[in-house]
């Protein structure tokens, strides 16, 4: 039965122990951060410092920003100094930003802690993508990468989920909850300090250049066009397509099962057959479930509509990552995912004020049609920027 599972997987079995824990390690991360900036702080600012929502939110956004910008040297740093380091980091400056939060008394002490945070957790995910990758059979680096992130990804509902649920009854355990968690995070990080992957010096530029401009249109596009209507679904849904919060979590909950499901079996295709064709049909497949969704179509349809989209997604992410592995060098891995990352964080940020002008301007529709042909973009730029076969 181990020996089927072992199989299955799509990494190689040495190494399977230290990529779990970071992968339970940076998942603690996210459950933390997303806990305290979408539920926690706001609460505690307004109680407690007396802050205004313009201050709580410039904290979340100098945080983003120190991530997302320093991600390429973040990247760099986890090469020099190993993840098992970078991790251990990004848990001490986490913990000491929230034990601190008591006691500070100015905005820019907020702002500060909150900026030296986000610096911390740069080299983490790079570190992480590359150790994946790495760890990954041959010819299954685009599941590998595909399942890492999203193993990643419910532990920030987790996060959001306990403190709206703590932060009304008793804020103080919800602060008690987040401080321990961070603790667990510097505590299960000392084991792996020793963890370094022996990587050889490049002798070639710090930077491919030549083979990262084909990634970075894209890399901006594609977390562009998702953004923005990220923060208008729950919006059009209760007011144009009259959803209750039950019915709008059945369709979200289907399309992320159908997602996690298919990946498996449509992650695949890129792997065996090359990433181009599925990674053009992924991004075809979510552009039409954008415009299909500003039909204003019935439940139901809105459930083949959720079937859809997951299957772009399972399509489109495992084929993502599998062009990345198979287009760029082995050396400097880490600090080229860090660049990349950085600038998917520009179309994330970028994405909800387009959302926003969009549908005050020109209706509730607009960002839908602007979001499917963001996609549309993105899949026309892969069919004539990828020329060969990879």
């Amino acid at each position: 039965m181990r020996l089927r599972i072992a199989r299955l997987l799509p990494w190689k079995t040495a190494g399977l122990l230290p990529l779990f824990s970071f992968v339970l390690l940076l998942g603690l991360i996210e459950a933390v951060r997303s806990g305290f900036f979408a539920v926690y702080l706001p609460n505690f600012s307004k109680s407690s410092l007396g802050f205004s929502p313009a201050v709580w939110g410039a904290s979340w956004t100098a945080h983003f920003l120190a991530e997302s910008l320093f991600k390429g040297p973040g990247g760099y740093l986890v090469q020099r100094l190993g993840l098992g380091v970078a991790t251990l980091m990004a848990g001490a400056a986490g913990l000491l930003a929230l034990l601190l939060l008591p006691h500070i008394s100015a905005p820019w002490m907020l702002w500060g802690l909150t900026l030296l945070w986000g610096l911390s957790l740069s080299a983490v995910s790079p570190g992480l993508m590359t150790l994946s990758s790495r760890l990954a059979r041959p010819g299954r680096e685009g599941r590998a990468l595909a399942y890492t992130t999203t193993l990643i990804l419910p532990w920030a509902g987790v996060g959001f989920l306990l403190m709206a649920f703590l932060v009304p009854r008793d804020i103080g355990s919800a602060y008690t909850a987040l401080w321990v968690g961070q603790s667990l995070v510097v505590l299960l990080s000392l084991p792996l300090l020793g963890f370094r992957e022996k990587i050889a010096l490049p002798k070639q530029e710090y930077y491919p250049w030549r083979q990262l401009v084909l990634f970075i249109p894209a890399a901006f596009g594609q977390t562009f066009a998702p953004a923005i209507v990220s923060q208008l679904i729950q919006k059009f849904a209760t007011s144009e397509l009259k959803l209750g919060f039950l019915e709008l979590g059945a369709v979200i909950l289907l399309g992320g099962a159908v997602a996690f499901s298919s990946m498996g079996w449509l992650g695949r295709i890129p792997d065996r057959r090359g990433p181009k064709a599925p990674l053009i049909v992924g991004l075809c497949l979510m552009s039409a479930t954008m415009v299909l969704i500003a039909q204003k179509l019935a439940f139901f349809q809105l459930l083949a509509v959720a079937v859809l989209g997951g299957m772009g997604f399972a399509l489109f992410v495992p084929s993502w990552n599998a062009l990345v592995v198979r287009v760029l060098p082995q050396n400097n891995r880490a600090a080229i995912w860090g660049t990349l990352m950085m600038i998917e964080a520009w179309g994330t940020a970028a994405g909800p004020s387009v959302g926003g002008i969009l549908w005050s301007t020109l209706g509730v529709t607009a960002p839908f049609y602007a979001s499917a042909a963001a996609f549309l973009a993105v899949a026309v730029f892969y069919i004539f920027a990828i020329r060969r076969k990879v």
